[in-house]
């Protein structure tokens, strides 16, 4: 028995519908990401460079500094900040190539 048009006409519109859905779910941050980039926003205003690498599905944040004095003051700025509301993991700070 073949399928009539227009039955695999709609199982073709479906499957689009589907994957559209599932593409637009898939770009979306999960609150953790969402309270990561708030706390990132807050912290940046470092007095080093300090750029920012990632920000995992857990929140966990991860950044690339050129002086040790710059990622110690983005660690305790984001420890601080993160005593006033939900625990993220702790955040992971790379030295630039050919740095510290």
């Amino acid at each position: 028995m073949r399928p009539t048009p227009a039955t695999l006409k709609a199982v073709v519109v479906r499957s689009c519908g589907f994957a559209l859905f599932l593409g637009a779910w898939a770009i979306a941050n999960t609150p953790q990401q969402d309270l990561a980039y708030a706390r990132w926003a807050k912290c940046n205003a470092s007095s080093f460079p300090v750029e920012l690498e990632r920000v995992d599905l857990d929140g966990r944040i991860t950044f690339r500094f050129t002086s040790p004095g710059g990622r110690e003051e983005i660690v305790q700025c984001l420890a601080e900040a993160g005593r006033t509301g939900p625990p993220l993991p702790a955040p992971v700070g790379l030295g630039l190539p050919g740095g510290p």
